[in-house]
């Protein structure tokens, strides 16, 4: 599996509700979900870093449908990883 980005969401591009956290050098950080609120048509993605049970951060999706402000989620969800990972280096 090729890595392309500096935190990668493993099986988000495929649908998956829920995957891995690896760096793209393949080292794993967590796991991430996506929870939907079929009702409201919304969402949250989280990060739950390893060993922990409760997500360390958290990303509205105000509209599932809505390509753009999931992919904008995401791309704020893995920057919170990133600087976190970081710091911890």
């Amino acid at each position: 599996m090729k890595l392309t980005y500096p935190i990668n969401l493993i099986g988000i591009e495929d649908g998956a509700s829920n995957g891995d956290v690896l760096t793209r050098h393949g080292e794993y950080l967590g796991n991430w979900a996506f929870i939907k609120d079929e009702i409201e048509e919304s969402g949250i993605l989280q990060f739950i870093a390893d060993g922990e049970s409760k997500p360390m951060f958290s990303e509205k999706v105000g509209f599932i449908s809505s390509g753009m402000l999931t992919g904008f989620a995401m791309s704020q969800l893995c920057g919170s990883i990133r600087n976190w990972y970081e710091e911890q280096a």
